[in-house]
């Protein structure tokens, strides 16, 4: 049954049963006077009850149902939404406040009050419900097998509650709220989307939840006076513990959200900060092209190290070829005449040629020989740009307060002065390499490059053996492979083939080692590592080029695999319990064919496998399953597939070879494309 329709039945079937409260509200007002037997519904209690539970229940269905498929909004959308939601229902008591205080002398206002609690009652239920399924997203962000768990107790507590409701009393065990307010505080700890919000973000959402607060107390200050207004004690109103639970719940997560964000402003630019630095290698490394003019590079690399060093005043000094001081080719606010005094008493210049390292002055006026200089300036820093061969100039940094320069921000605009002398020295090598027509013997050195810059040791433990082989058609290639351990138990695996050959490949395949460390690193779901990729990616590379790429989380302690396969060619999974072979094809579009925020929606599922011993995981690059023989005929994922399938008792390192070796003598010739394989063995 469809989603629309499945939310529409339950929507219809709990406004049935509001009718029917609503009904028996008015027989009880109307019919029965006697105070003495509580209220609603002396005669018939158990169906009262029976009707509320079912109210409740299909409501809640409801909201469940409605807010599965919130996972792609914004946080400030969903809070944005649920205030206003709140604001609705605050407008509706209101609205029954001032109609009660209008029709009290009216014949038939014994029927009104039915109403008036009903809608009440309506108001509360819309609200808190809203409020627990929406935060269900930020609790459970990001997914783990616990906060799964603990959010079901939690459920189940409230499902308790309904269960109870059919009790005479309509009582849960009093003691049964002490559970439930901790496991609420121990729900509402998990705030960790918050640090994915810049400074902006997390103000608004201050502003919505501290909105929410509000909402919140009136409904509270209105769910406790207005039923006195009604002529309806709460004393002889029955309890509705489903109710409370999610009041409680959703007061604590919004009380607790504002406490995290609050004391997270200060703190707020530093997520910025180091997603400001992916983006700035992303540009630094766009220049790696062969008509790259170096006066360019180091104008863009002096902006970002002012911005990254927060400081106002630099200069770039270019060096001669061979590394003599050259000229001063940019500066900001300052000017040459004093750039030459500061360097009256001391040649920084010289002392980072012969060091290779930067330069740190905390503060220039305890220097010997700067005493007595007649200059506003208090530090300096002195940043290389150099590659592995050569120094190709000198960032200068100065500022007119003392320790200006954070210890972090040194490392920051150092990487800057590497990653630029990286770019530099790879552009040199191609012009000196067409120029000099020995290309080939250029490329033979970005070749062990490109092969440093894959792993040269992959991870192992007791229960997980990696195994890879990987070669390049040409020279250089853009087939990539990678696996990082950013937590003990915890692996992140990807392999990559970037469109076409040769060393544009290569250059784009480089990019990619630094987007996959960088983003490896900030705690991002499967989903959101791809779609995060793909922004960083469409950036770097030209229109025309894309990449493919299977990435993996493997969570060893759970024995667990999540798979995204982003246009990549289909994994093999072997599964030792079963001794079948499957083979993984779902997945979505390549990296860099769509260049903006609509390819996100195009991340349909991540696959999960819940692995065990003996299990086997082959990945693969293109360059396998298409090569040709003679006759042109394609090795084929079929024939893959049964030749793993027959060699599966062999061990991994082993394996790897006999198919690259198996694809070989079916093409009879060397490859004409890059192929990787890479195998991994639950033990």
């Amino acid at each position: 049954m469809k989603p629309g329709i499945l939310r529409a039945i339950y929507l219809t079937i709990a406004v049935v049963f509001w009718l029917i409260l609503s009904a028996y509200h008015g027989m009880e007002i109307v019919v029965e006077s006697n105070p003495v037997t509580p209220w609603p519904m002396r005669i018939g209690d158990l169906g009262y009850r029976l009707v509320m539970i079912g109210f409740l229940l299909f409501i809640a269905l409801f909201f469940e149902r409605l807010f599965s498929n919130i996972e792609k909004l914004e946080v400030t959308t969903l809070l944005w939404r649920l205030f206003i939601t709140g604001m609705g229902g605050v407008a509706l008591i209101m609205l029954v406040t001032f109609a009660n205080r209008a029709t009290t002398n009216l014949t038939f206002y014994p029927y009104l009050q039915a109403i008036y609690f009903s809608l009440t009652l309506f108001a509360l239920v819309l609200f808190f419900l809203s409020s627990l399924f929406m935060f269900r997203r930020f609790v459970l962000y990001p997914r783990t097998r616990q906060k799964i768990i603990l959010w079901r107790i939690l459920l189940g507590f409230m499902v308790a509650a309904l269960v109870f409701q059919v009790l005479p009393l309509g009582l849960i065990v009093p003691l049964s709220y002490i559970p439930f307010l901790i496991l609420c505080l121990i729900l509402s700890a998990n705030v960790r989307w918050i640090s994915y919000l810049n400074f902006g973000q997390k103000l608004r959402a201050l502003g919505l939840f501290s909105l929410i607060g509000l909402v919140i107390t009136t409904f509270l200050i209105a769910g406790a006076r207005l039923p006195e207004q009604l002529g309806l004690p709460l004393e002889r109103i029955i309890r509705i513990d489903f109710l409370y639970f999610a009041i409680i719940f959703t007061i604590a997560y919004t009380l607790v959200s504002i406490l995290v964000l609050f004391f997270n402003l200060p703190t707020s630019s530093l997520f910025e900060k180091e997603g400001g630095e992916v983006i700035s290698f992303a540009k630094i490394n766009q220049a790696i092209k062969p008509d790259l003019n170096p006066r360019d590079l180091m104008e863009n690399l002096l902006n970002l190290c002012l911005t990254r060093g927060n400081s106002r005043v630099g200069w770039v000094e270019l060096l001669g070829e061979e590394g003599e001081p050259n000229e001063i080719i940019f500066t900001e606010r300052i000017n040459e005449a004093e750039v030459m005094g500061l360097a009256q008493r001391e040649d920084y210049t010289a002392r980072v040629i012969q060091d290779r390292k930067p330069i740190l002055i905390r503060n220039l006026k305890k220097q010997g020989k700067n005493q007595g200089l007649g200059h506003r300036y208090r530090s300096l820093l002195a940043i290389p740009i150099l590659s592995r061969a050569k120094i190709y100039g000198i960032v200068f940094l100065v500022s007119e307060l003392t320790n200006a320069f954070e210890d972090e921000s040194v490392k920051a605009v150092g990487a800057f002065g590497e990653q630029a002398g990286i770019a530099l020295e790879n552009v040199r090598l191609m012009n000196e390499s067409i120029e000099l027509e020995r290309y080939q013997a250029q490329l033979k050195i970005a070749q062990r490059v490109q092969r440093d810059l894959l792993p040269q040791k992959l991870p192992q433990s007791d229960s997980i053996t990696f195994a890879a082989r990987a070669d390049t058609a040409m020279e250089v290639g853009g087939d990539y492979f990678d696996v990082v351990v950013t937590e003990p138990g915890l692996y992140r695996v990807a392999i990559g083939d970037v469109s076409g050959k040769g060393t544009t490949a290569a250059f784009y395949m480089a990019e990619t080692k630094g987007i996959f460390h960088a983003l490896a690193r900030q705690d991002l779901g499967p989903a959101e590592f791809i779609s995060v990729a793909n922004q960083a990616l469409s950036e770097c590379m030209e229109k025309g080029f894309f990449m493919t790429m299977t990435y993996l989380e493997i969570e060893e302690a759970e024995k667990k695999i999540k798979l995204v396969r982003a246009g990549h060619c289909p994994t093999l999974y072997y599964r030792a319990s079963t001794s079948g072979l499957e083979m993984l094809e779902e997945g979505t579009l390549g990296l860099g064919i769509i260049r903006n925020h609509t390819y996100a929606n195009l991340i349909q599922q991540v696959t999960e496998i819940d692995y065990a011993a003996g299990d086997m995981v082959i990945l693969y690059t293109d360059g396998i399953h298409e090569a040709r023989n003679q006759h042109k005929e394609e090795f084929g994922l079929d024939r893959l597939q049964d030749l793993v399938a027959s060699h599966l008792d062999h061990p991994p390192e082993e394996l790897a070879e006999l198919l690259i070796q198996s694809v070989k003598d079916f093409a009879q010739s060397d490859l004409q494309d890059d192929y990787t394989v890479l195998i991994i063995k639950f033990g």
